[in-house]
């Protein structure tokens, strides 16, 4: 998952400021509040299991040169998820929208790893529906990344 992110990132990086701002279905969800999304997110995740206060928020990403600032902090965020691997498999207790629920530290983790898959289609599909096809998930996915770390 921190490999794809990271790919996916450095592609939106490289973008011009209006792919950023990019919708398909709702106006709201841009490429850029999608990316930020997943970042934000992953801090909850992470909270959620090691039952720390959600880390503050920022602004999502408007031009090209803010995805820095998401590159900097989703690899952050993707190395304390790695790190949390070994936790015990404990039912974790937290508030999701609104109601208190629980589920085990096993999930909140697959969680991450397919949150993180299904807005990295999403942007990929806002891309291509707006006429540019650059982030193609053949290239981010599992295969492609054993490849990648069998080339170090």
């Amino acid at each position: 998952m921190a490999w794809a992110n990271k790919q996916m990132l450095t592609i939106l990086q490289g973008l011009p400021d209006e792919a950023i701002n990019f919708s398909a279905w709702n106006p709201d969800w841009t490429v850029g509040t999608i990316a930020h999304h997943i970042v934000i997110a992953e801090g909850r995740l992470i909270s959620r299991i090691t039952q720390q206060p959600a880390p503050v928020e920022f602004d999502p990403p408007k031009a090209a040169s803010d995805i820095s600032q998401l590159i900097t902090v989703c690899a952050d965020r993707d190395a304390q998820l790695l790190s949390l691997i070994n936790t015990p498999d404990e039912m974790r207790a937290f508030v999701r929208y609104g109601i208190e629920v629980e589920f085990l530290t096993s999930t909140i983790l697959v969680q991450a790893v397919h949150h993180a898959s299904e807005h990295r289609a999403q942007i990929s599909d806002i891309l291509a529906a707006n006429s540019m096809d650059v982030l193609n998930l053949d290239e981010i996915d599992l295969w492609s990344f054993e490849k990648w770390e069998k080339s170090l």
